[in-house]
């Protein structure tokens, strides 16, 4: 066989004299950037770490625009030009832009996840419907005349719309500090004659399930229906691909509007990319973390992702043994990000290379094998050439070190020998091999999952590690404890369609956790999602525009009534959650973050789809259940539950050492499975006891837990029956 040889010509990102130390500090869509862009002035958006006064004054001196802080992290706005200066500044530790693409992820829904008796007040002080509760929306957009967001009066609920995708703004329009888009406030939306249409209806089927009232038809009522709300309309289509940079500018934008009215806010985010560290250590997911804590009533539910049964993920422990997964090329270019903790990830080395798989299978070239941690901040450019000299590809790779891991990006741009059409296209795959020892997770959408060759023809095949659906989270702010992350379950199999006859699918069942619900755990092993809502076969408000359009050529997706449509996604789930936990600020207006998260997952309901070994990395910690959420199942007192069947105690509490359980459950009905769970702030269980007998006492051992405050709880396969606040001392 001939030796294959691979041109490789190797650029570093070393524009003016930038030094690698000053260029570590950029991450990889960043240095592609300043690589590629041919206009210099040009002026991009960027999150900056370090110091406040140090990253104003050398952000103005450039000829930049300081927009505001959340905590260390700056969001600010610079011309290319001026970045390689930034970056040398000793005060400034890390630099990120972003052009990852973001994308949406997508009655009876108030029955399933228990609304209606919140609504109804039903042995509650009063009812509860988001009054004096702001509800943030950020997606692509609402139709503003749909009449489940307006008051019985004909005037809107929304308070201010951003038009983040609007060039035709001036001064007195512009929203401040942000410098682009259009600001509109409820007068202004009151006044307008316009019929304001985002490109499809997912923004408003999202509000709608949020806090529509219903008024358009006296039904398909949203989970918090007297909510005020506050839009930011995203442009997901926006050239400069700041969609990260523009959704904290968002997120920030809500909470400030809101803490100016002096009114409790959740915000619904029903977007995300695959692409990230998975961990929610990202710079725009720390700044997103800083604006939740800042203050209590700052509350972010999100969507887990639509990944459940696709085969993004790849993750494993590398071998000295050579293992490879094939991608496979279409039009465009190939992506793939592999991540893995910095104590590991350098003793794992990688290469990509190229394939030809048909008529005959054989290897054409490959990049050398380098180390995972190899030059951080400095981006390659390699172009691989075949034995005849044929260019058969570019890849531009970059290693970044960010908080304790490494990511390793791959960029893939096909030469036109194996990507000239689909014929061609379908004769080469390219390859992405490890060798090595050490854990690392990667992600791609071209991974090839079926259709492989077996062992006799293709002996090679032996190493190959197939992508799987674990780990199918969306990344950043997602992965973070402080957001809530929900998936999705079946809502309903059957309505009444537009044209009054029935739609029904019988594949779909009821209370089942959808297939596309992404999955956990976050890539540092945490569970994720949080919790599971209704989100497969949802009705809710539709643009007029796209409703129409349905009701000519599809109106089996439209209710009867033809102001709703059907959607499925976690783009749906997540809005109830985000619904609930308004409900609860409106009785907890002062709870923060924590107190709402932690009164969702301690009340999430079990059943026969869920099983009981919850929480899990499917569920999360189960259904929600508004109503026990707002009745009072939070944890942070002394004690919950009202039972007078239950007896359950620690002492001592404080403890250092070990402390003792003393429960008693034999008068209890419901007292199967009884165990003893302990829990940190965030919810992740520490120590589990199955408890073998319905009355008695405990020991246990905590001289490996950290200083702090845990929660116990007792608990049986249904539900949870008392939390204790346990106080650990040293």
């Amino acid at each position: 066989m001939k030796k294959i040889l691979a041109a490789i010509g190797v650029l570093s990102l070393s524009l003016n004299g930038m030094q690698a130390q000053e260029s570590s500090k950029f991450n990889f869509s960043l240095a592609r950037q300043l690589k590629h862009s041919r206009i210099q002035n040009r002026e991009i958006a960027l999150f900056v770490q370090g110091d406040a006064s140090v990253v104003r004054e050398k952000t103005e001196a450039l000829g930049g625009t300081f927009k505001y802080s959340a905590g260390d992290i700056h969001a600010i706005r610079i011309p290319l030009s001026g970045i390689q200066e930034l970056g040398a500044c000793a005060e400034i530790r890390r630099i990120e832009s972003n052009d990852l693409q973001l994308e949406p992820l997508n009655d009876r829904m108030v029955e399933m996840n228990h609304v209606s008796e919140v609504h109804l007040g039903f042995n509650l002080p009063q009812g509860y419907q988001g009054d004096g509760v702001i509800m943030g929306i950020i997606d692509e957009g609402i139709d503003y005349t749909h009449p489940d967001f307006r008051d019985n009066s004909g005037r809107t609920r929304i308070a201010f719309l951003w038009d983040q995708a609007n060039i035709n703004f001036d001064a007195a329009t512009q929203a401040q500090p942000y410098g682009y888009g259009k600001e509109y406030t409820g007068s202004q939306i009151d006044t307008s004659t316009q019929h304001y249409d985002s490109p499809t209806s997912h923004g408003t089927h999202v509000a709608g399930i949020a806090c529509g009232n219903g008024r358009a038809l006296n039904n398909y009522r949203g989970v918090a229906p007297k909510a005020d709300m506050i839009v930011v309309k995203m442009n997901l289509n926006r050239p400069d691909n700041e969609f990260l940079s523009s959704l904290v500018d968002a997120v920030k934008y809500i909470f400030d509007k809101a803490d100016s009215l002096g009114k409790p806010a959740v915000i619904n985010i029903s977007l995300g990319t695959y692409f990230g560290s998975h961990d929610g250590k990202d710079i725009q997911a720390l700044a997103i973390d800083n604006l939740i804590s800042a203050r209590p009533g700052h509350v972010v539910v999100c969507s887990a992702g639509n990944a459940g049964n696709a085969p993004i993920h790849l993750g494993y422990e590398a071998s000295a043994d050579t293992q490879f997964t094939w991608m496979q090329p279409g039009t465009q270019s190939l992506h793939i990000q592999a991540w893995g903790d910095s104590g590991v990830f350098g003793n794992i080395r990688f290469s990509v290379g190229i394939d030809r798989v048909r008529p005959t299978r054989q290897s054409l070239a490959a990049l050398p094998f380098r180390a995972g941690d190899l030059d951080p901040g400095v981006l390659k450019t390699d172009t691989l050439f075949d034995a005849q000299g044929n260019q058969l590809g570019l890849i531009e790779s970059m290693v970044q070190y960010w908080n304790g891991a490494y990511g390793l990006d791959y960029r893939i741009y096909p030469d036109s020998i194996v990507n000239i059409n689909g014929s061609d296209t379908s004769r080469y795959f390219w390859r992405f091999s490890s060798t090595g020892l050490g854990r690392f997770d990667a992600w791609s959408y071209d991974m090839v999952f079926d259709n492989l060759p077996d062992s006799i023809s293709y002996p090679d095949i032996r190493n190959y590690r197939k992508p799987d659906t674990d780990q199918t989270l969306v990344s950043s702010f997602t992965c973070s404890d402080k957001v809530i992350t929900v998936g999705s379950y079946a809502n309903r199999n059957y309505y009444t369609n537009a044209n009054f006859a029935t739609t029904m699918d019988t594949s779909i069942v009821v209370g089942k956790l959808s297939s596309f619900s992404s999955k956990g755990p976050t890539r540092d092993g945490r569970i994720k999602p949080d919790i599971t809502a209704t989100g497969e076969w949802v009705l809710s408000c539709g643009t007029q525009a796209e409703l129409n359009q349905l009701v000519a050529v599809e109106p089996e997706k439209v209710a009867a009534g033809r102001k709703h449509k059907r959607s499925s996604g976690t783009s749906m789930s997540s809005p109830v959650v985000a619904g609930i936990a308004a409900l609860y600020l409106q009785k907890n207006p002062s709870a923060d973050w924590q107190e709402v998260k932690n009164a969702l997952l301690r009340c999430a309901d079990q059943d026969q789809y869920t099983g009981n070994n919850l929480p899990d990395n499917d569920w999360g910690y189960g259904k929600v259940d508004a109503y026990a959420v707002v009745r009072g199942c939070t944890v942070g007192i002394e004690e919950t539950g009202d039972s007078p069947y239950i007896d359950f105690g620690v002492y001592p509490n404080p403890a250092s050492a070990s402390t003792t359980f003393h429960f008693d459950l034999s008068l209890l009905r419901d007292n199967r499975e009884p165990r003893i769970r302990i829990t940190d702030p965030v919810g992740r269980t520490i120590k589990s006891f199955v408890l073998n007998r319905a009355a008695g006492t405990l020991e246990a051992a905590i001289t490996d837990l950290a200083p702090g405050y845990y929660t116990v709880s007792l608990e049986t396969d249904r539900r949870i029956l008392r939390t204790i606040r346990l106080a650990v001392v040293r």
